[in-house]
């Protein structure tokens, strides 16, 4: 089962840098990012991070993936991130 989170309120100069589209499955997490480019337009920044417990127990994010189960949820969370990015009009623009 996912767990999706969609913010689109507009953020504020100098306010930390929240994600406007979140999904989770298990461990892993996509977050997507609205930023502007020099000339104002907006595009999105995509994060795939696998959370794990470090040994003083304490939480902390992995870029790396373990075995085949880690990969297919990425690959899910993957495809909702293009749907979301569909759904807002982004194409392939970068900053």
């Amino acid at each position: 089962m996912t767990k999706k989170t969609t913010t689109m309120a507009p953020k504020k100069s100098g306010e930390g840098s929240k994600p406007v589209f979140e999904a989770k499955m298990r461990q892993i997490r996509a977050s997507v990012f609205k930023n502007s480019g020099k000339d104002g337009t907006p595009y999105f920044n995509t994060q795939l991070v696998r959370r794990y417990q470090s040994g003083d127990n304490d939480w902390a994010n992995s870029s790396h993936f373990t075995g085949t189960a880690d990969l297919v949820l990425a690959r899910q969370l993957i495809d909702e991130v293009l749907e979301f990015l569909r759904t807002q009009g982004a194409g392939d623009s970068q900053p």
